[in-house]
Order: structure tokens, then sequence, then C-alpha cells
């Protein structure tokens, strides 16, 4: 009662208080900064697993598809999906917002562990983000001959000499980039993993004489 008594014996008090607090909270919503594009967490896991040498095609049916069944069931769970590329499975799990992603990521990872997958796919990995929101670079790179323009490879004649050269070109440039190329980037500031593809690798054959 006293804070309506007061009010009605000092109306005029009340009324520049009121009018305070409107501009007060004008000049605030001016200079309130509004972003079209905010920084958002958004409540993922990614289960990324390699599968060397296999095709999207195989990779989507051995891989893919058995860890989406598998990871469909998990709690607070909203969409589910997928990219296969050659070699590789990302499966992209989004949570409802407030999931508990420690308690979550102990969901995926015990469903995951029951999960039969071929024995050539390696274990799978879980990134708590999305890898499709993150920034990629690519960089592509060559030997350029002096005044000769680049060929295709012919690798169905290994007898020719050029080829031959083409061929130690490119184990050159894959060993550059792995031996190289990938330490200095690693350590660049920003740099959350590299991956190199392309060139060829070299592979030793040890040949035993059973006699």
């Amino acid at each position: 009662m006293k804070l309506i008594d007061f009010s009605i014996r000092r109306k005029v008090t009340i009324a520049m208080f009121t009018i305070g607090i409107i501009l007060f909270g004008m000049v605030s919503l001016s200079r309130l900064n509004i972003n079209l594009l905010p920084e958002l967490s958004y409540p993922t896991l990614t289960v990324r697993t390699d599968f060397e040498g296999a095709a999207p095609a195989e990779v989507e049916n051995l891989v893919s598809k058995p860890i989406e069944e598998a990871l469909g069931v998990v709690k607070n769970v909203q969409q589910v999906r997928s990219i296969s590329r050659s070699g590789q499975s990302d499966v992209t799990l989004e949570f409802a917002w407030g999931t508990d992603m420690d308690f979550a990521s102990i969901d995926v990872r015990e469903k995951i562990d029951a999960l039969q997958l071929p024995l050539e796919v390696d274990r799978p990995v879980i990134l708590r983000f999305d890898p499709s929101l993150d920034p990629i670079m690519r960089y592509a790179f060559y030997i350029k001959d002096d005044g000769q323009k680049s060929q295709d490879i012919n690798f169905a004649n290994f007898q020719d000499q050029q080829d031959i050269s083409k061929i130690n070109t490119l184990k050159k440039l894959r060993r550059y980039a792995d031996e190289q190329l990938k330490k200095d980037l690693q350590s660049a500031l920003g740099v959350a993993s590299i991956k190199i593809s392309g060139g060829l690798e070299e592979e030793i054959q040890v040949n035993v004489n059973q006699d």
C-alpha cells in the first residue's frame, strides 16, 4: 500500500521515472548489434569411418547404412544423415537443444561397439562437430615440365619411358606431400586436420621363395 500511496502523491516523480526508463530502453535498443548469421554451436556428433580402397556404393551399403540404423535409436536424436565418399563414411547425428553431449557420446560409442562392420573397416571415430560446417581449403599442385603441357598418363604401356617418368613424378609429389607439405600445414594456426589424396604411393612387395 505504501508504494501505491507514494505513486498517487508523487505523480510527477513516477512519470519522470517511467519516461527515463523508456528513453534508456530506446537508446539501448538502437545500439544493439544484430548479426545475420550468429555463431551457434549445434548439438551434433559425427561418426567418421575409413574404409580404404572402397567405392562410395560399398561404403554406403557396408558402413553408412548399418551405422545409421544402429544410431537412429539413440536418445534425443532428431535427424540422422550420412555422406559416403570413396574410402570414407560420415554419419552426422543432430540432437535436440539442451542434450547433454557427454552422455550422448557415451551412448553413441556403446551402439558403435556393438555393431559388426567388415574387418577391412577402421575403427569409427566420434567427432564433436559437423564437418560440413567447417571451413575447408583444397590445394592441388603438380610439377610442370619446361615447355611441355601436362598430358594424361597411359598406364597400359609401362614400357614407354615417358610414362615411367610421369609415374615417378606422381610418386615424388605424393612423397613430398606426406613428408614435407603435411608437416608444414599442420603447424599453421587454425588448422585442425589435413587429408592427402592423389598421386601414387610407393608399395614394397616381399615375394618369399617357398622352397
